[in-house]
C-alpha cells in the first residue's frame, strides 16, 4: 500500500526584494542564460507548471528566450501572452512576469520584465516528497527486532536475520535537514533519546547513497483518520459483526505516524548538490 502523506510541515517565512535596475536585470539574466537554468512558467496561480530552461538573452532586443519546453507545456501556453516565471539562483527565488513575443514548438520567446521579484527565505524552505518521488533515510549503526509486533513487515524468507536497519519515509526536505515517519512503534523508539549525532544513509532515487551526520530536533506521533472512501468495505464488515458492542465512531480507522525532525550535523559540497538536485526534482515533481 501507498505510503499516505503526514501532516504539512511548517512554511518557512519569507521576504522579497525587487530587482528593476537595467544594470541588475541584466545581470540577473547573463547569469541564468550562462547557467542555463531550469525555470518553471506558470499560466495562473493554480494551473499546472511547465518546465523549462533560459536558453538565451538578448539585451538589445530585451528579449529571453526559454526552450525545452514539452508538448504538453505547449498546449498549456496556448492561448496565454502573459506568463510568470519561476528559476533559483544563488539560493534565492526569483519571479518575473513577462509577455510572450513569439512561440515556436518547444521554446517561447518573452519580453525583458520591468522588475524580479526575488524571495528570500529566512529558514530554510521545507520541500514535500511526492509518492511518486519517494526519499528514505536509514540508520546504519540502529538496528530493530523484527519479531516485534510493531517492527515494519519483512517477508517470512528474511525472519532468519536477528536485526533489521530501520528506514523512514522522507516526508519533506529542504538545505538543513529533513523531515521523516514511519507508521511503525519499534523504529521510533529507536530516537527518543538520541545521542547528540547519529549516521544516517540518504537514499535519493537516481542518486547514490550518502552518509550523514545529523541530529535528531524532535519527534512527534500524530493519530489521523483514514480519507474518505479508504477500506468502507472492512468498516462495515466489522460493523455487522460488532453492532452491539460499538458505535459508529469506534469503527472509525486511523492511522497512526511517528515522525521525526532530523538536521544535518554539516553539509560538505556533496550532500548540498544532492539536496539541490533532489528539491529541483520534487519542486517540478507535478509540471509538464
Amino acid at each position: 500500500m501507498p505510503a499516505a502523506s503526514a501532516p504539512n510541515p511548517q512554511v518557512a517565512r519569507e521576504k522579497a526584494i525587487a530587482f528593476s535596475r537595467p544594470e541588475q536585470l541584466a545581470e540577473i539574466f547573463s547569469e541564468a542564460n550562462r547557467l542555463k537554468l531550469q525555470v518553471l512558467i506558470k499560466t495562473s496561480n493554480t494551473g499546472k507548471s511547465i518546465r523549462g530552461s533560459v536558453e538565451g538573452f538578448d539585451p538589445g532586443a530585451g528579449t529571453i528566450r526559454i526552450g525545452n519546453v514539452s508538448p504538453a507545456g505547449d498546449q498549456l501556453l496556448l492561448g496565454h501572452d502573459l506568463v510568470k516565471v519561476e528559476f533559483i539562483l544563488l539560493s534565492k527565488k526569483l519571479v518575473f512576469v513577462a509577455h510572450v513575443r513569439a512561440r515556436v514548438a518547444g521554446k517561447i520567446l518573452v519580453g525583458l520584465p520591468d522588475k524580479v521579484v526575488a524571495i528570500e527565505r529566512r529558514v530554510n524552505a521545507r520541500f514535500r516528497v511526492p509518492a511518486s518521488h519517494a526519499a528514505f533515510i536509514e540508520f546504519p549503526e540502529r538496528s530493530i527486532d523484527p519479531m516485534r509486533y510493531d517492527a515494519p513487515f519483512i517477508p517470512e524468507f528474511m525472519r532468519d536475520q536477528r536485526h533489521t536497519i530501520p528506514r523512514f519515509r522522507i516526508d519533506d526536505v529542504s538545505l538543513g535537514g529533513v523531515a521523516c515517519f514511519t507508521r511503525f512503534g519499534a523504529p521510533a523508539e529507536l530516537f527518543r533519546s538520541a545521542e547528540e549525532y547519529v549516521t544516517a544513509s540518504l537514499l535519493f532515487p537516481g542518486q547514490v547513497t550518502l552518509s550523514v551526520p545529523i541530529s535528531v530536533r524532535w519527534t512527534k506521533k500524530t493519530t489521523a483518520a483514514l480519507a474518505p472512501g479508504r477500506f468502507e468495505q472492512l468498516q462495515r464488515v466489522i460493523m455487522a459483526r460488532f453492532q452491539p458492542f460499538m458505535s459508529p465512531e469506534d469503527s472509525d480507522m486511523r492511522e497512526t505516524y511517528f515522525r521525526m525532525g532530523l538536521q544535518f550535523h554539516e553539509v560538505p559540497k556533496e550532500l548540498d548538490m544532492a539536496l539541490r538536485q533532489f528539491i529541483r526534482v520534487v519542486q517540478s515533481a507535478e509540471s509538464v
